[in-house]
Parts: C-alpha cells; sequence; structure tokens
C-alpha cells in the first residue's frame, strides 16, 4: 500500500457497494491503484484506465470547477461520466481523486447509495 493512498485500497471501495466493477486512486497524475472487481472483465483495458486516471481527475474537476468561482452553488464534490455501459463517479479523496465505475443502468441508484458514505473515505 502506498503512503499517497492515505491507508485507502480498492477493497476499502468495493465494500461500499456490490455493484462497484472498478476502481482507482490517483494523486497528483501517479496512479496510486486501479483495479477490477474480481470476476467482472472489463469494458477497457488496464492502460486506458490508467491514462484516464493520470489526467481525466484534474481536467474534469478543473472545469466543472469554474462553476464554483462565485461561491453560490458551494464547492465542487464530484463529477460524473456517462458512456453507454458504463459511469464513472470521480470526486476527491483525501490528497487525490477516487474514480468508481458502475454499469450506467445502476449508475443513478448506486452513486445515490455510495454518496453518503464517501465522507468517511475523504477523510
Amino acid at each position: 500500500m502506498s503512503a499517497l493512498s492515505g491507508g485507502l485500497s480498492p477493497d476499502d471501495v468495493f465494500r461500499l457497494h456490490p455493484k462497484i466493477r472498478w476502481t482507482a486512486y490517483s494523486v497528483d497524475g501517479k496512479v496510486v491503484f486501479c483495479e477490477m472487481r474480481a470476476g467482472l472483465q472489463s469494458y477497457t483495458s488496464d492502460a486506458e484506465d490508467r491514462s484516464f486516471m493520470e489526467l481525466g481527475p484534474f481536467i474534469m474537476s478543473g472545469v466543472a470547477e469554474r462553476l464554483t468561482a462565485s461561491g453560490g452553488a458551494g464547492r465542487l464534490e464530484s463529477v460524473v461520466v456517462n458512456l453507454e455501459r458504463d459511469s464513472v463517479l470521480l470526486t476527491r479523496v483525501g490528497i487525490g481523486y477516487l474514480a468508481v465505475s458502475v454499469d450506467r443502468t445502476d449508475a443513478y441508484s448506486v452513486f445515490q447509495e455510495i454518496e453518503p458514505l464517501l465522507p468517511k473515505l475523504r477523510q
């Protein structure tokens, strides 16, 4: 386990919900972990997932944070990326970015269920 992850592991994330397919964590563009749930087939390659985690969180959250400049809407908590088959939730956890993916058809309900659990990971 890397010191960068603050003790966070893929298993910690998978325990949040049984429908979480994949999770990754990066700090300053360095991928700390990138793991598919055991027994599931990934929609993307490991290289694609790692490439996404190197720059994706910076770019997506940076653009979204432009909506928070006035402070009226509050601070950015997360970004959701919807693909045809998959949805990814990106959120700040500790000093890095956590990504969690679920099948698109389950995304709305799963993300609503895990959202209240994320502050424990953010500590």
